[in-house]
């Protein structure tokens, strides 16, 4: 009897935090985004040229709510308002001034981010923990 109510209670915390499935003994969903490029653009191109592409390898869609990339100088941040990164997908994320569409999103910023020499983007979960770096080289 004690054995079942013991049952029952862990049942109903799982509930409560939502982890059913993993304590059912499901795997856990994979979750693996990254950067998967940095273009620094050229002294002679637009903001609209350079960019940064973020990719969801995983199984699963993840809200980029609050995540954040970051220059190698931490001159400038770009915050996600909440924006869901579909499984196996890709979003762009460009420097200069348009409307946001479904897999492109824009910094708004009336000038460059990226240096022209040579850069680097930092991409950071809504912890606040770096999930992942791209360098960015000179365009010639």
């Amino acid at each position: 009897m004690l054995k079942n109510r013991l049952l029952i209670i862990s049942l109903m915390m799982c509930m409560v935090l939502g982890t059913i499935p993993f304590a059912l003994g499901a795997p856990a969903p994979k979750i693996s985004v990254s950067i998967s490029s940095l273009y620094v653009g050229a002294s002679h191109q637009t903001a609209n040229q350079e960019s940064v592409q973020i990719k969801n390898t995983g199984t699963t869609a993840v809200n980029l709510k609050s995540w954040k990339i970051v220059d190698k100088k931490k001159l400038h941040t770009y915050t996600f308002s909440s924006f869901i990164l579909k499984s196996k997908s890709t979003v762009t994320l460009r420097s200069g001034k348009s409307t946001n569409t479904a897999n492109t999103l824009y910094w708004n910023k009336g000038s460059f981010v990226w240096n022209n020499e040579g850069d680097i983007a930092y991409l950071y979960n809504a912890q606040g923990k770096l999930v992942s770096t791209k360098n960015g080289m000179k365009v010639k």
